[in-house]
């Protein structure tokens, strides 16, 4: 988090006064404060947002949307927000949702117990060919 606020840091410092004065002076006080001192960026012309960090990416949309954008843009880009983690919480709760687990679980282990518990067919010799092999195995020896 700290690489992605020296990104952030970064770009608004070659940023136009006129939109950077759009920002708040505390938000841009906590960027500079949080931001690791020891990772170097390198905003190099062409600039490409491949080179960002993910992190990076969302904290300058979230500043584009907070202090850029009109109010009915931010409503929108409000709106495709919650959306979105309408969607992932979604996604997480299905992915995570305890009756699947334990159904899955469950049937695991219901697997397992069927392969442990099948009967080993053991085919017991009557008494006349016990008898028969005694015999044989005596004569054998002799």
């Amino acid at each position: 988090m700290q690489e992605a606020l020296t990104e952030v840091y970064e770009i608004l410092k070659v940023t136009p006064i006129e939109l950077t004065s759009k920002i708040p002076t505390k938000f841009r006080k906590m960027v500079e404060d949080n931001r690791a001192r020891d990772y170097r960026f390198n905003l190099e012309e062409p600039f490409d947002e491949r080179d960002l960090k993910q992190e990076t990416i969302v904290i300058l949309g979230l500043i584009y949307r907070d202090f850029f954008a009109d109010p009915e843009e931010r409503e929108e880009l409000q709106l495709k927000d919650k959306e979105e983690i309408k969607r992932v919480e979604e996604e997480m709760n299905k992915q995570y949702d305890m009756n699947t687990i334990f159904q899955q679980r469950n049937a695991k282990n219901k697997k397992n117990e069927e392969e442990e518990t099948d009967l080993i067919l053991y085919k017991e010799q009557n008494f006349f060919k016990k008898l028969l092999s005694l015999i044989r195995g005596v004569f054998k020896r002799v």
